[in-house]
């Protein structure tokens, strides 16, 4: 189906927040402050038109190529489970006031009507998601894992987290990853973690817990960090996917 495996933490009723694994220069200041907007939409054929979907969406890539679409699309299927059917679409990062110039190329390229003519008539469902990106805690080029937030667990997380990342960029953890707060909907976190194919998802010899237990000079404090994590979230689901380059821009 495709070359690259994405290994992410995924809860699909509120739609993962894919990285597209572009390297992005995250540390000039703008990104850090503005060009953090991802935007996704999730697209469930009709039953038995998956290939009639698929034909269609590549002639509208093709037509928003030749209209020079600013974002580039990326599109991810789950690997297993319930949804394999879904096709994610994703493009990051804009800043806010990126969304509006969007919008007004959106009219002029009459990408929508394009749409709507050639591939919506094979769609069953469809979802769309914006998500804003941490980058300061992040770590290019990416990947995702996905947490349902409890209400009044912010500020403990965002200290958690920032211990986490710090430890891991410090102490040279051989992964990369992206951070990604979900804007509309539920409350939910991802964090993204890419692998080329599944033998890069075997565990490095030294493990989380002893990097992070030598960032923090203390064994005991890195087991309380680690037994807190998880008292941040509701739920925490897993699963793969995959990257369609065939689909993509």
């Amino acid at each position: 189906m495709t070359k690259n495996i994405r290994a992410v933490s995924f809860c699909f009723s509120l739609l993962i927040l894919l990285v597209s694994w572009t390297s992005i220069p995250v540390k000039a200041e703008e990104n850090k402050l503005e060009k953090n907007i991802s935007n996704v939409w999730v697209f469930v054929p009709k039953l038995g038109q998956s290939a009639e979907f698929e034909k269609a969406f590549k002639k509208h890539v093709a037509y928003r190529k030749s209209m020079n679409d600013p974002r580039t699309w990326r599109v991810y299927q789950a690997d297993m489970g319930p949804h394999m059917n879904a096709y994610i679409v994703r493009a990051c990062c804009e800043s806010w006031s990126d969304l509006d110039d969007y919008r007004q190329w959106n009219i002029e390229s009459k990408a929508s009507e394009n749409w709507i003519e050639n591939v919506s008539k094979y769609i069953a469902h469809f979802e769309r998601n914006r998500s804003e990106a941490d980058l300061e805690n992040s770590h290019w080029p990416v990947g995702v894992n996905s947490y349902k937030l409890k209400l009044g667990h912010f500020k403990a997380l965002a200290k958690d987290k920032k211990i986490l990342s710090d430890a891991a960029k410090k102490e040279n953890w051989p992964y990369n990853w992206f951070w990604d707060d979900s804007i509309n909907g539920k409350l939910e976190m991802n964090l993204a973690i890419p692998y080329v194919n599944y033998g890069a998802m075997t565990p490095p010899e030294i493990k989380f817990s002893e990097m992070l237990a030598k960032h923090l000079g203390s064994e005991e404090k890195a087991k309380e960090v680690l037994k807190r994590w998880p008292s941040h979230f509701k739920s925490i689901s897993y699963n793969i996917y995959v990257l369609r380059e065939d689909l993509s821009m």
